[in-house]
C-alpha cells in the first residue's frame, strides 16, 4: 500500500514538472476545461441565490398558507384554451370553504382591478397603473401582513364601503416620499380615498428587484365593488390550522369541486398552492436553467478534452525516447499508464480549481458591487465542477496514455 502511495506521488510530481516545462502549452490545453467550470459555478451560484429569495418572499407570506386561483401560478409553457376559459372563483366559493372545511381556519377572498393607463394622485406625486386590490379585513393576518403606522381597515368601513385605503412600503414612499401618509386624501383612477395605513416592506425580489406586495393600493372588498361592479374574478387566500395543511388542501379541492361542478372524472379547473407546491413550480424553471448550464458546460469540458488529447498525443511523440528508457530499465506497462493519466488528470484538475477560484473571486467582487444581486454557491456545484474536470482528464487521457503504455521500448530508443 505504502509503495503504491509513493508510486502515486511521484507521477503526481513528475506531471507538475512535464507542466511548468510547457507553461504556456498546458494554460491553452485547460481553457476549456476552466471555461466549463466557471460557468457551472457562477450559473449555480446566482440560481442558488435567486431560488433561496424566492424561497423566502414566499415563506414570508406563511408556511400554513393555501392560494386558490382560477389559473396556474407558473405557467412555462402556452396556456390551453380550456384553462383560458375557465370561470372565475367567487365569494361563494370561499363562504362554503370557511363553512365546511374544519381544517381552515382563516378564508380571505380577494379582487384584483385593472388600473392599466390609470393613475394614483396626491399633489405633484404620482403612481402610474397602481395595483388596487379589494379585500377583507382578514387578509391583514392571512398574508402575514406587517403595519408600519396607522391601521387596517376594520369589518365595519368593509360593510359600509368607506373608501379608505392602505398603502404598501413603495407606493407609500412614491406618494409621500418625506412621510406622514396616514390620514391624508389621494385620488386613485379619479375616485377620492384616506390613507388609514401604511405597510412595511416586504424582502426584496430576486436580483433586488422591487417587491410587488410593495406596490400594492389595499381597499375594503365591499368599497372595490361598489366602485367597479363588473369585477368578480377572486383570487382566495386561506391559512389552515396548524399541523393540518394537507387535510386543508384536501379539504378545499373537494369543496370547490362540488362548488364548481367538476365532475368525478375531470381535472380540477382550478388551481391550488402552497408554500411548497409554489417553490417546486419554481424549481422546474430552475432546473431547466441549469439543463442549458449543464449542456454548455458540457461543451466547454468536450472542447477541453479534445485539446488535452491531442497535447498529450504530441506530448507522448516528444517524450518516447524517455518511454523507452523507462521501459528498459524495468518501468512496466501499467506505470507509463499510470504516469500519463495521472499527467492528464493533474492538467485537467488545475484548470477546474482554477476555474473555482476565479469563479468564487467574480462572485464575491459582484456581492461588493451588488449587494442586491444574491448568489450562494452550492456544495454540488463545486464538486461537480471540479470531478467533471478530474473527469475529463481520465477521459481524454486514457487514449494517449495507452499509446505510450503499448510502444515497443527498442523501437522508442531508436526514436529520433
Amino acid at each position: 500500500m505504502k509503495a503504491r502511495i509513493v508510486a502515486a506521488l511521484e507521477n503526481v510530481r513528475l506531471a507538475f514538472e512535464t507542466l511548468q516545462q510547457n507553461r504556456f502549452r498546458s494554460f491553452l490545453t485547460v481553457l476549456g476545461i476552466f471555461i466549463g467550470v466557471l460557468l457551472v459555478v457562477a450559473v449555480a451560484s446566482v440560481l442558488n441565490g435567486f431560488r433561496q429569495t424566492v424561497v423566502d418572499q414566499v415563506e414570508q407570506f406563511g408556511t400554513n398558507n393555501v392560494y386558490i386561483y382560477r389559473l396556474p401560478f407558473v405557467q412555462l409553457g402556452p396556456m390551453s384554451r380550456d384553462m383560458r376559459n375557465r370561470k372565475p372563483l367567487r365569494l361563494a366559493d370561499a363562504e362554503a370553504i370557511a363553512r365546511h372545511c374544519p381544517s381552515v381556519e382563516l378564508c380571505s377572498p380577494g379582487i384584483s382591478v385593472p388600473t392599466f393607463l390609470k393613475r394614483a394622485i396626491h399633489g405633484r406625486d404620482e403612481v402610474d397603473s397602481p395595483r388596487l386590490r379589494g379585500v377583507f379585513p382578514d387578509n391583514v393576518e392571512v398574508a402575514n401582513r406587517v403595519l408600519e403606522e396607522g391601521r387596517f381597515f376594520t369589518d365595519q368601513e368593509n360593510e359600509h364601503r368607506v373608501p379608505v385605503v392602505v398603502l404598501g412600503w413603495a407606493a407609500a414612499k412614491a406618494l409621500f416620499p418625506n412621510g406622514g401618509g396616514v390620514g391624508k386624501q389621494i385620488l386613485v383612477d379619479g375616485r377620492k380615498y384616506t390613507v388609514i395605513g401604511t405597510l412595511q416592506k416586504r424582502k426584496e425580489g430576486p436580483f433586488g428587484g422591487q417587491n410587488e406586495e410593495d406596490t400594492l393600493f389595499l381597499a375594503p372588498y365591499w368599497t372595490m365593488r361598489r366602485f367597479y361592479p363588473g369585477e368578480d374574478d377572486h383570487f382566495l387566500a386561506a391559512r389552515s390550522v396548524s399541523g393540518q395543511l394537507p387535510q386543508a388542501v384536501d379539504e378545499i379541492t373537494q369543496i370547490l369541486r362540488k362548488q364548481r361542478r367538476v365532475r368525478w372524472n375531470e381535472d380540477n379547473n382550478f388551481e391550488i398552492g402552497t408554500a411548497d407546491t409554489l417553490i417546486a413550480s419554481f424549481d422546474d424553471i430552475v432546473f431547466a436553467v441549469l439543463g442549458v448550464m449543464f449542456l454548455l458546460s458540457t461543451v466547454g469540458f468536450l472542447v477541453g478534452g479534445v485539446g488535452v488529447m491531442n497535447i498529450m498525443l504530441v506530448s507522448v511523440k516528444e517524450r518516447t525516447r524517455e518511454i523507452g528508457l523507462r521501459k528498459a530499465v524495468g518501468a512496466r506497462r501499467r506505470d507509463i499508464l499510470l504516469q500519463f493519466l495521472v499527467e492528464a488528470m493533474v492538467l485537467c484538475a488545475i484548470g477546474g480549481l482554477a476555474g473555482l477560484v476565479v469563479a468564487e473571486g467574480l462572485l464575491g467582487l459582484v456581492g461588493l458591487v451588488l449587494p442586491q444581486l444574491a448568489s450562494e454557491t452550492p456544495m454540488w456545484a463545486r464538486v461537480f465542477a471540479f470531478a467533471g474536470s478530474a473527469s475529463v482528464g481520465l477521459f481524454f487521457g486514457l487514449w494517449p496514455a495507452w499509446k505510450a503504455a503499448s510502444l515497443d521500448p527498442v523501437e522508442a530508443l531508436r526514436w529520433e
